[in-house]
């Protein structure tokens, strides 16, 4: 990102202008569990990302065509139910990292496993804690003729489906992975 601070203008000014509205924005949204505003802003924020590493020059190319493709399912999506009910955002690559409630879940695995069909039937394309999860839904057929997208089979090599965490804990020294310097530990 090194060149996006030397080159892109628009870093500079979502620094200044941007960032600080949608951080409060975000973390009112956050505090009052309002999905619909937190997925909004995160997407925002996802795309403005990426603008930036367009106007970088020369540019940062991260996503891809399955990376676009996702955006537009969500899009769909949430197009489809009139509210926001997935919000993507990607980690620095092509990876999406999808946010949705749990009520939602079966529903929208059904669509990305019918979009994004596995290959693999050695593998376990969902992994994590949806691997256990029996309340599959059927495929929602008026949603996914909404969709314009054709089935792209082994575009995802497969889903990790985790859980908001307890947050943060203060452990004891035994524990840490860093010494009181800062300096990562030696374990032996």
């Amino acid at each position: 990102m090194q060149r996006s601070v030397e080159t892109s203008e628009l870093l500079h000014y979502r620094a200044e202008t941007i960032v600080p509205k949608r951080l409060a924005k975000i973390e009112t949204a956050i505090l009052e569990r309002d999905f619909n505003t937190f997925g909004l802003l995160t997407m925002q924020e996802s795309n403005q990302f990426h603008a930036v590493c367009l106007d970088t020059y020369p540019p940062i190319v991260y996503m891809n065509e399955t990376s676009r493709r996702i955006i537009n399912l969500v899009t769909c999506y949430n197009d489809y139910h009139k509210a926001i009910k997935a919000a993507y955002t990607f980690d620095a690559g092509p990876n999406a990292v999808i946010y949705i409630q749990s009520r939602d879940i079966p529903e929208f695995l059904a669509v990305i496993e019918h979009y994004f069909p596995n290959v693999d039937s050695t593998d376990s394309f969902i992994r994590g804690r949806s691997a256990s999860v029996k309340d599959r839904a059927p495929k929602p057929e008026r949603l996914l003729a909404s969709v314009q997208e054709e089935p792209v089979p082994g575009a995802l090599r497969y889903i990790i489906h985790t859980t908001v965490g307890p947050g943060p804990r203060i452990l004891d020294t035994a524990h840490s992975l860093l010494g009181p310097d800062g300096l990562p530990t030696t374990r032996t």
